[in-house]
């Protein structure tokens, strides 16, 4: 069984694990919830969804002063719903496979119930849930002490931990004595995320370019195509990006050779229509010649395509726990984009700079990465570092398929 206390269809790397379960011969009952319709490979006979219990609207609306309250709501309900899940289960699950974040009440029931059912544990750790809480109330609340010291001890064991990072693996195991196997399984795209042919791509943006660029003039055959990825929240600094581009376009007007820029931002949140009013200002004042902001939402299947296309990518991510790595990077790397990202503590297990990227810390540095990636012989290019397998279904063989929980 394949636990996710969220969308299941919008927790990418749960999906994968339930494909990879369901190529090695598995029978799969997956418990979380099914706003969004299951991708068509989680479809077949093998897999079977188990509905857990959804707030209603009404209580998701309610304001964030109001978090503890809906907390002592909601959190009851779902503990109750994973455990009948679970316990009712049939035939009784061998394994239950549970991601974390959420922490809370998830790790807590399944510890409860895997006891009932004497079922095998393997917790994905994908970051803390309590660094997570602590940008909401404060890293000094009670309620960060009290989610930290649950966490620790709904967590500690499992028949099998895996880790996003090293870095993670690092911490939990000094910090919380974690007993059982400890792995680590790297995030990897999907094989549908691939550099396309300058021919695929050429086609690709004479497509969707104009609903992006809102022009049908073709875009600038000189012009580099940046593209980033983001969910428009407070954690992200997008006026970094647009500090950047007013860089870079004042280096193009002192150096004529300098290329064009076409920066697509894509993603939906709540601080998207804010920043769209700051790019239009900024350009209007500063007018803007040799670059151009443009926010986006594409249908999933071109999202890929625009990452192949691309000729660099940024990420603003940052990290509450300073221990995961963000999978828009992961998923660039695998278009073998070169990445310019936001640095951050472990971020040195996916980007080397020079090799397949540039790690940068303020507005002027992003200018920097910028055009030295784009204006220097090609010797940074996208992909991944070491040795690992470049593919989920690969690393997932050569980690996973023979860990202590799947024996």
């Amino acid at each position: 069984m394949v636990i996710v206390l969220g969308d299941v269809a919008r927790s990418p790397r749960m999906c994968y694990h339930i494909q990879s379960l369901v190529r090695h011969g598995w029978d799969v009952h997956v418990a979380g919830y099914f706003d969004t319709t299951l991708p068509a490979s989680l479809q077949g006979p093998q897999v079977h969804p188990v509905r857990l219990w959804t707030p209603p609207p009404c209580l998701q609306a309610l304001p964030r002063a109001l978090f503890v309250l809906v907390a002592l709501v909601k959190v009851p309900m779902q503990a109750g719903s994973l455990f009948h899940a679970i316990v009712r289960s049939t035939p009784r699950p061998a394994l239950v496979v549970v991601q974390t974040p959420p922490a809370i009440p998830t790790l807590g029931m399944v510890r409860l119930a895997c006891a009932w059912t004497r079922s095998r544990i393997l917790i994905d750790w994908h970051n803390t849930a309590y660094t997570i809480l602590a940008l909401k109330v404060g890293p000094r609340s009670l309620l960060v002490r009290l989610a930290e010291q649950l966490e620790r001890w709904c967590g500690q064991r499992a028949t099998t931990h895996l880790f996003v990072t090293y870095a993670m693996r690092h911490h939990l195991v000094q910090r919380w004595h974690l007993q059982g196997e400890t792995l680590v399984l790297h995030d990897r795209p999907p094989s549908h995320f691939h550099r396309l042919t300058q021919e695929d791509a050429h086609t690709f943006l004479q497509r969707v370019g104009p609903s992006i660029w809102g022009t049908m003039e073709p875009m600038d055959p000189t012009a580099a195509l940046v593209v980033s990825s983001t969910s428009w929240t407070p954690d992200e600094d997008l006026g970094m990006l647009i500090d950047a581009v007013s860089q870079y376009e004042a280096q193009a007007r002192r150096r004529p050779s300098t290329r064009p820029l076409r920066v697509v931002i894509t993603g939906r949140g709540p601080q998207r229509s804010m920043y769209e009013r700051l790019m239009a200002q900024r350009s209007a004042q500063e007018a803007w010649r040799y670059v151009s902001i443009h926010t986006a939402w594409l249908a999933a299947e071109d999202y890929p395509r625009l990452l192949g296309a691309a000729d660099v990518g940024v990420s603003l991510h940052t990290s509450s726990s300073g221990l995961d790595l963000p999978m828009k990077v992961v998923d660039m790397l695998g278009c073998g984009v070169p990445v310019c990202a936001l640095g951050f503590a472990c971020l040195h297990e996916l980007i080397e700079p020079g090799v397949n990227g540039a790690v940068f810390h303020t507005a002027d540095e992003l200018a920097t990465c910028l055009l030295h990636t784009l204006h220097t012989p090609r010797t940074t290019h996208g992909g991944f570092l070491g040795t690992e397998p470049a593919t989920w279904d690969a690393l997932w063989d050569q980690v996973v398929a023979s860990s202590a929980a799947l024996q």
